[in-house]
Order: structure tokens, then sequence, then C-alpha cells
């Protein structure tokens, strides 16, 4: 690859899986998933630098909402709607095909709500855990957690469909590029927080497992869903 298309994909992760301006006039994502771990590192470096100018200001319940708050403004909102959309299709029961009509629906269900709300809820309480406990470092490495979740659903699993956004995330490109970048941030986080990294790896494998059964595959919307959770679960488990 040429340096020319390399900085094409990375303007590609950044535009298109966060809020940062940045233009990407040749758009690649099959290309772009190499750098979904530099995107975590960028929001975990927001988030720690946050982290260094609100918490000798404020308690550690508000300077989580704050980073939680930053963070979903950033990129996680983008996530946190696909897993509203797979709770709403897995509440909803009934054939294959129903449920993802339901996940590709804007609108969002009163089950998808309640569950959506409880998990920021759950989100917040961890990360005010760990703060209270001085355990700054989760902040920093909380989304490269979500971006394994990422890459996890790219390598395991196969898409649902055989149209929209989501599958050029499952192409045979795609699948090659993203397989080395996630065995390198696996192994990496699995250095500094071993437990943790296994947790939420074989939650993740029995994640994309179920999808496959429910499904028949995965979409945007489930990866997103795996994202969220995998961020979800490395903070309760740090806290535990």
């Amino acid at each position: 690859m040429s340096l020319r298309t390399e900085l094409s994909a990375l303007r590609t992760a950044f535009s298109f899986f966060t809020r940062v301006p940045v233009k990407a006039p040749d758009f690649r994502p099959a290309e772009a998933v190499t750098y979904l771990p530099l995107v975590g590192l960028f929001l975990g470096g927001v988030n720690l630098l946050l982290w260094r100018l609100l918490s000798p200001r404020f308690r550690p319940d508000l300077t989580a909402f704050l980073i939680l708050l930053t963070q979903y403004f950033l990129a996680n909102y983008f996530h946190f709607d696909g897993m509203l959309d797979t709770l709403d299709a897995l509440f909803a029961g009934g054939p294959r095909e129903r449920r993802l009509r339901i996940l590709k629906s804007p609108e969002i269900g009163a089950l998808g709500l309640l569950f959506g709300v409880l998990f920021l809820l759950g989100e917040w309480l961890a990360l005010k855990e760990a703060l209270a406990a001085s355990l700054f470092v989760v902040v920093l490495v909380k989304p490269l957690f979500g971006r394994l979740g990422l890459l996890a659903g790219m390598v395991l699993g196969t898409p649902a469909k055989k149209e929209g956004l989501g599958v050029l995330f499952f192409s045979p490109g795609a699948k090659r590029r993203a397989l080395p970048v996630f065995l390198l941030l696996f192994f990496l986080l699995f250095w500094f927080f071993p437990g943790e990294s296994l947790g939420v790896l074989v939650f993740l494998w029995g994640l994309c497992l179920y999808f496959r059964r429910v499904f028949g595959g995965l979409t945007g919307d489930l990866l997103g869903a795996l994202n969220e959770m995998a961020e979800f679960l490395f903070l309760w488990m740090v806290i535990l």
C-alpha cells in the first residue's frame, strides 16, 4: 500500500468512527480498520487529559460524568445507537428477518431505551468507582477495549446481510487488515490487564456466536454493540 492510501485510510478511520473534523476524500473503510487502535488511543488521551484537568477540582462522580459525556460526544454515541437497536431487535422476538428489520429501523423502542439508560448508569457508576480508587489509567484504556470489540467482530464475525455499510468491514481485505491489528491490540492489553483482557475476549467470542445464531451474522449495529459492551465489561471487571 502507498503512503497516500494509508493516509486516506487513517483519515477514514477518524472521519467515520469519530466526530473529529477530518475529511477523507478517498473513503477506504477496509483499510481504515488498521487504525482503530489509534482512534481508541486518541479517545483515551482525551479522557486522560480531562481527568488531569477535572480531578483536582471536582469529585469522582462529576469527573466520571464529564469524561463519559465527552467520549460519547466524540465517538461512542454512534456505537451506543447500534447497541440500542440491538437490544430492541433481541427483545422483539420473532423470525430472523423481523429482527434484522428492527435493527435497520431508526426508531428506538421502550425496552431499548430503558436498558440503554440502565447501561449508561452502570457505566458511570463503574467509572466513578474506578476514579475514586485512583485507577485513573482506566480512562486511557477503556476506549481501546471498545475498539478491540469492533476488531473482534470483524475478525470473528460474518455479515448478516449482503447490503449496508457494515458489510464493508467484513470484506476479505478488511479481515486481512483487522486480524493482525486485533492480535496486537489484544496482547498489548493483556500485558497490562491479563484477567480483564481474557474475560472480555471470551465474552466477545460468545457474543459473536450468539449474534450469528440470532441474526445470521453481524451488522454495523451489532459491531457497535460489541464496542459498547466491551468497554462496559472492562470497567466492571476492574472494580470488582
